[in-house]
C-alpha cells in the first residue's frame, strides 16, 4: 500500500455516473507488428561492439609500447584492421593475445551484424504482412472519413486482396506503411471518440459491483473514514460489454448548415419567407436605434419603429404590415436581421434549417428548397444504416457532390484539433454494463485530493489574472455608471488583440499558467533524477502559498479522466491495481455532443454538474470553440438550462433564456475585482468571463514537464502524472536511415538505453517545438502517438517525428499492455473513465 504522508479529509467525491471512452480495436493488433528478435540481436551487436572497442584500445596501447611481439606483417595487418574496425586479413598461425583478442572481437561483430541484417529482413517482412492484413481488415471502415490523399489510400486497400504479396520496400512503400500504421495506432492504442473506432459507453457507481476485499482474517476490510465512522468497504467492479455497436448517430456537420445558409441567402426569392428580428447588437431608445458596439445612433420614423416592434424573429416578411422593400431598407441600415441563420450550439443545425423551410407557406419557393434539402437530410440516416465501406464512401461522395453542385463548400481552415472536414459525422455507443464500487472509485477523490486542490487553486489564480487583463481593457473605455455595453466591450477587446469570441480569454489563461508552471517546476527540480516522486501537501498547495488571489468554488471542480491498471477484474478485487489520474478537464468535457448524446441518465449527470457551480449563472457570448463542429458542440443549455444565459448575437433556441447582447452590460464586481455581465435595468447577474468554463482551455493539459526528465508523480495510491523524457534532434546520431536500416535499430536502441525508456511509450512535440512551428494548440500533430520501441515500423515513425519537430516529449505507457483489464474475446482494449469531481456532502 502507498500512503499519503499528509492525509487530510477529502472534500471531493466522484459523481455517480461517468462516461467511458474506449479503443474500438484490440491492442493485440499492434503487438503483431513487433520485431523483438531484431531488438535482441541489436543489443548483442552493441555488446560485441563494446568488446571490439575495448580490444581496439588494447591494440592501440600495444602499438605505442616498445614491445614487438608481432611480425612486421602481423603488426601491419592488425594496425590496418583497427583503423578500419574489421578483422585482420591474411594472417595464419598462432598470434599473441592482443592480436587474437582483437581478431575474435572483430569476427564476433561481423557475425552478429550479419545476423542483425538477416533477422531484420525476416521479421520486418512478417510485420509488414501483418500491418497490411490489419489495414485491409480494419482501416477501410475508418478511412471512409478521410479526405485528400487518404481517399487514395482507402481505394488501394479496398482494391487489394489478402493474397496480394508484399511490394519491394522502396521509399514510397515505406511512406505508405507509416501512414497506415499511424491510423492503426490511433484506433488500437488511443481512446479517441470517433465513430466505431472510438465508441463511448456509460457506467455508474454501484456498491453491488463486486465482492468484498479480502484481508488476512478473511473478512471485509474495515476502514476509518476521516469523520471517524467505520464502514465495510466493498471492492470491485463489473464489466460485461456487449459485442458490437448498440447505437449509431449520424448527422450532417455544422459546416454544411453554414454552407447551405450562404447559398439560400443568395436566393432573392426566399426573402418573403424569412422572419426578421432586431439586430441583437443594437437597441431602441426614444425613436433612436443605438449601435451599442460603437455608440452610433440612427433616428427612426414612427412607421419604422412600429414595423420593428412587429419583427420578432417569428413573423415572416410576407405577414408583416410593410413592404419587402421597407424591410430590406432596415436590413441595409443594419437595424434588422433577415437572413437564414444557423442556430448556435446545435449539433443538428442542418436539420433545423430544413425544419424552418418546412414551416414556410406552400408555394414554389418552399417546394424548391425542400426538394434540395430533404434528400441531403436523409443521407445521414442512410449512412448509419450501412457498414460496408464502399457503400458508406458512396453516400459520402453523394453528399459532397450535392453540396458542390449548389456551390456550398466548407471554408478552408487550419489543422485544428477536432475540425470536421467531412459532411457527415458519426457517433457510436456500446453497452458496457460497467459498474464500480463507490469506495473503490472514490479512492481517487480521497488520495488525489491535493492534486485536485492544485487544479482548482490554479483555476482561481488564473481567473484573477484573466480578470485583471479584462479590467485593463475596461479602464481604457469610456464608462458610464461603471458599465459598458457588452458589444462595445467585445469590440474593444478585439481591438486590443484579445478577441473574446476567439482565443483572447484562452491566451490570457495561457500566460498566467506559465507562472504556475514555473513555481511548481521549482519544487520538482530536486527530484528530477528520481524515477518516481510522491508529492507532499506543500507541493500541491504551491499556488495558494505563493500567490495572492480571490478564492472561489463555483466552476472550479474538474472532470477527471481515470484509468485503472490491473491484470484482471479479479485482481482489482484482490487489491492488485493502480489508479492513474490521466488528465483533468473542465466539466464541459462531458457535454460535447459526441459524449452527451448517449448518456442514459442525463438527469443524474445534470444534477451532478449543478453541484459544481454553486447556483452561479454562466453565459454564452459567442465563443467559437463551443460549436465549431457538431461533434464537439457543447450541450450546456441541455445540462444547465436554468443557470445558462444566451447572450450572443447568433440565433439561439427559443427554449433558452436569451438576452440580446445590446441589453447586457459589463461591469467590475467591487468585492472580487471580477469582470462580469448583467442585464441592463434589472442588474440581474448573467455570469462571469473568467469564473466560467472557458479559461481552463488555457491550462490544458494540466501537465508539468522538466527537461530532460520528469519523474512519475504520485499522490498516495494514485499516479497523477506519468514519467516523461525530452529528447532532441541533436541527441540522435546523424546518418542515412532510408530503406531497411539496421543503423536505425542500433541508434534507437542506444538512445533507449541512455534514456532508460520502457518498451511502449507515447510521443508528441514539446511545447517549445510547437511554439517554434506555430502549431501550438491547433495542429493535429499535438495528439500523442503510440510507439513500440521493439517494432522496426514504429522506430521509423519515431525517428521521422524527431527530425521533423526537433524535440519530442516521450511518455511512458500506463497502464501497460499487461495491465489492460478490459478483455473481450478478440483481445484487450485501452479505456478511460471520464468522471466528474463534485463537492462532498
Amino acid at each position: 500500500m502507498f500512503g499519503f504522508a499528509e492525509r487530510v479529509p477529502s472534500a471531493y467525491r466522484v459523481a455517480p455516473i461517468f462516461l467511458i471512452r474506449m479503443a474500438g480495436v484490440p491492442f493485440e493488433i499492434l503487438e503483431r507488428l513487433a520485431t523483438p528478435e531484431t531488438i535482441s540481436v541489436a543489443r548483442e551487436v552493441r555488446a560485441r561492439r563494446e568488446e571490439l572497442t575495448k580490444a581496439s584500445a588494447e591494440a592501440e596501447n600495444f602499438f605505442r609500447s616498445p614491445e614487438r611481439l608481432l611480425s612486421e606483417q602481423a603488426f601491419r595487418a592488425l594496425r590496418v584492421a583497427v583503423r578500419r574496425r574489421c578483422a585482420p586479413a591474411g594472417m595464419t598461425g598462432p598470434q599473441p593475445r592482443v592480436f587474437t583478442n582483437y581478431a575474435d572481437a572483430a569476427a564476433n561483430v561481423s557475425t552478429v551484424e550479419s545476423n542483425l541484417h538477416a533477422t531484420l529482413e525476416r521479421e520486418l517482412g512478417v510485420a509488414r504482412a501483418a500491418l497490411l492484413e490489419s489495414a485491409r481488415t480494419l482501416l477501410p471502415r475508418h478511412l471512409v472519413f478521410g479526405v485528400g490523399g487518404v481517399r487514395e489510400l482507402l481505394a488501394d486497400l479496398l482494391a487489394a486482396s489478402a493474397s496480394s504479396g508484399l511490394t519491394r520496400r522502396n521509399a514510397r512503400a515505406g511512406d505508405r506503411e507509416r501512414h497506415l500504421l499511424l491510423y492503426l495506432q490511433r484506433i488500437c492504442a488511443k481512446n479517441d471518440t470517433f465513430s466505431e473506432f472510438g465508441p463511448t459507453g456509460w457506467g455508474k457507481i454501484d456498491n453491488e459491483a463486486g465482492g468484498s476485499r479480502a484481508t488476512s482474517t478473511g473478512k471485509p476490510e474495515k476502514v476509518d473514514e476521516p469523520g471517524g465512522e467505520s464502514i465495510n468497504h466493498i471492492w470491485g467492479m463489473k464489466l460485461v460489454p456487449r459485442p458490437g455497436v448498440a447505437l449509431r448517430e449520424a448527422f450532417l456537420e455544422r459546416w454544411t448548415a453554414h454552407a447551405i445558409a450562404a447559398v439560400m441567402n443568395a436566393d432573392p426569392e426566399i426573402f418573403a419567407e424569412l422572419s426578421p428580428r432586431l439586430d441583437p447588437n443594437g437597441r431602441i431608445d426614444k425613436q433612436m436605434f443605438i449601435f451599442t458596439e460603437s455608440g452610433d445612433t440612427t433616428p427612426l420614423t414612427s412607421e419604422e419603429a412600429g414595423i420593428i416592434k412587429r419583427c420578432d424573429g417569428k413573423t415572416p416578411v410576407h405577414a408583416l404590415p410593410a413592404s419587402p422593400e421597407t424591410i430590406r431598407a432596415l436590413v441595409g441600415k443594419k437595424i434588422l436581421r433577415c437572413t437564414v441563420e444557423v442556430p448556435a450550439l446545435e449539433p443538428h443545425a442542418f436539420a433545423i434549417l430544413r425544419e424552418d423551410v418546412e414551416k414556410w407557406r406552400d408555394g414554389n419557393v418552399r417546394a424548391k428548397w425542400l426538394s434540395i434539402l430533404q434528400p441531403i437530410a436523409e443521407l445521414p440516416r442512410k449512412f448509419a444504416g450501412t457498414v460496408e465501406p464502399k457503400d458508406r464512401q458512396g453516400i459520402l461522395d453523394e453528399t459532397r457532390s450535392r453540396f458542390q453542385s449548389l456551390g456550398a463548400v466548407r471554408k478552408p481552415g487550419d489543422r485544428f484539433l477536432y475540425s470536421a472536414a467531412n459532411p457527415i459525422g458519426e457517433e457510436c455507443f456500446r453497452e458496457c454494463n460497467f459498474r464500480i464500487d463507490e469506495d473503490l472509485i472514490n479512492e481517487v477523490a480521497v488520495e488525489a485530493a491535493p492534486w485536485i486542490d492544485f487544479w482548482r487553486d490554479s483555476y482561481a489564480f488564473i481567473a484573477s489574472r484573466v480578470a485583471a487583463g479584462l479590467r485593463s481593457v475596461l479602464e481604457k473605455m469610456s464608462i458610464q455608471n461603471g458599465t459598458v455595453p457588452l458589444p462595445a466591450f467585445l469590440r474593444a477587446c478585439e481591438a486590443a488583440k484579445l478577441p473574446l469570441t476567439g482565443s483572447g480569454l484562452v491566451g490570457l489563461a495561457v500566460m498566467a499558467f506559465q507562472e504556475v508552471k514555473t513555481a511548481f517546476r521549482e519544487r520538482l527540480l530536486p527530484h528530477i533524477g528520481s524515477e518516481e516522486y510522491e508529492l507532499s501537501l506543500d507541493d500541491c498547495h504551491v499556488v495558494r502559498e505563493n500567490f495572492q488571489y480571490p478564492k472561489f468554488d463555483e466552476y472550479t471542480y474538474p472532470s477527471a479522466d481515470l484509468q485503472i491498471a490491473a491484470q484482471s477484474i479479479d485482481a482489482v478485487a484482490r487489491g492488485q491495481y493502480q489508479w492513474i489520474l490521466a488528465e483533468l478537464h473542465p466539466p464541459p468535457a462531458l457535454l460535447h455532443h459526441c459524449m452527451y448524446w448517449a448518456c442514459p441518465d442525463k438527469a443524474a449527470l445534470n444534477d451532478a454538474l449543478a453541484r459544481t457551480v454553486a447556483g452561479r449563472p454562466s453565459f454564452h457570448f459567442g465563443f467559437f470553440a463551443a460549436d465549431f463542429t457538431a461533434h464537439t458542440a457543447v450541450r450546456l443549455f441541455d445540462a444547465l438550462l436554468e443557470l445558462s444565459n444566451f447572450v450572443a448575437p447568433q440565433r439561439g433556441n427559443s427554449n433558452w433564456r436569451i438576452v440580446p447582447p445590446a441589453e447586457a452590460e459589463v461591469y467590475v464586481d467591487e468585492t472580487s475585482g471580477d469582470v462580469c455581465v448583467r442585464k441592463m435595468g434589472t442588474r440581474e447577474s448573467l455570469g462571469s468571463f473568467a469564473r466560467a468554463w472557458v479559461i481552463p482551455l488555457g491550462f490544458h493539459p494540466f501537465q508539468f514537464g522538466l527537461a530532460p526528465h520528469t519523474p512519475r508523480l504520485r499522490c498516495g495510491r494514485v499516479i497523477v502524472q506519468r514519467r516523461t523524457w525530452t529528447v532532441t534532434r541533436e541527441e540522435f546520431p546523424a546518418g542515412d536511415y532510408t530503406g531497411v536500416s539496421r543503423d536505425l535499430v542500433l541508434a534507437m536502441e542506444r538512445l533507449r538505453t541512455q534514456k532508460n525508456w520502457p518498451r511502449r511509450v507515447y510521443i508528441r512535440p514539446t511545447e517549445q517545438a510547437l511554439r517554434r512551428s506555430g502549431a501550438e494548440g491547433r495542429d493535429k500533430d499535438t495528439k500523442p502517438v503510440f510507439i513500440d520501441l521493439e517494432s522496426y515500423l514504429f522506430l521509423e515513425i519515431f525517428q521521422r517525428w524527431l527530425m521533423k519537430s526537433g524535440e519530442l516529449e516521450v511518455t511512458e505507457m500506463l497502464p501497460d499492455p499487461d495491465h489492460l483489464l478490459w478483455c473481450e474475446p478478440d483481445g484487450r482494449r485501452t479505456f478511460e473513465l471520464r468522471t466528474l469531481i463534485v463537492p462532498r456532502g
